[in-house]
């Protein structure tokens, strides 16, 4: 059985896109049999409000600088009013495995920031959902349209406000410990994020944390 490895993050975190990115990259060159467990931190439910296209905006071109594939400048015609509906998928996604939900998360994320769909539409989370291989569609509807995975998403979001959280992404290992937003320490100047450092030397142990818990 593979081992499992918690985030807590928001869809549309670019922070938390890098995150599982490098993860997920780091993890099959190691060759680990560990698996990303999604738990969700709706900034809308933070902030009671959605994310400010503002902040993305200056977010983006900071973090394509690091990561030049996996993102582009925002040309989508519409801006999500919410991602709870995305959050509630892949939460139906995990019924079918951790795995499902793995690659369905990552499939919305590149969805949002490369190709600037409305995540918000149910229309165009199924046709991402559609490119995912081996998820079950018929399953897959059945559990979002029944309604039980939004509340799957707001206890998920209790236990990590209870858990403890800096921010979104926080990666939590089997010892206790998490990890705020690991490789980066940044600060906001005016409007717009600087990275003071990156250390891409730190997935690894994190992964290794995961795939190697400690023993009582």
């Amino acid at each position: 059985m593979a081992a499992v490895l918690e985030i807590a993050s928001d869809i549309h975190c670019p922070w938390a896109y890098v995150c599982v990115l490098r993860l997920l990259r780091m993890r099959d060159a190691l060759g680990l049999d560990v698996t990303l467990r999604h738990l969700y931190w709706p900034l809308e439910l933070v902030n009671g409000r959605g994310a400010p296209r503002t902040i993305l905006d200056a977010e983006m071109p900071v973090l394509a600088q690091v990561e030049p594939d996996d993102f582009a400048a925002w040309r989508g015609p519409e801006w999500p009013t919410t991602l709870l509906p995305a959050f509630e998928l892949v939460k139906a996604a995990e019924e079918q495995g951790l795995l499902a939900a793995e690659a369905l998360d990552l499939a919305l994320r590149r969805a949002f920031f490369l190709e600037h769909r409305n995540l918000s539409l149910r229309t165009v989370l199924f046709e991402v959902a559609a490119t995912v291989p081996g998820l079950d569609p018929d399953a897959l509807r059945d559990a979002y349209d029944s309604g039980r995975t939004r509340r799957v998403v707001l206890r998920e979001y209790e236990e990590v406000t209870r858990r403890g959280i800096e921010g979104s992404p926080e990666v939590y290992l089997p010892g206790g410990q998490r990890a705020h937003n690991p490789g980066f320490t940044k600060r906001w100047v005016r409007g717009i994020p600087h990275i003071l450092s990156e250390d891409r030397g730190v997935y690894e142990p994190l992964l290794r944390a995961a795939a190697e818990p400690p023993r009582d």
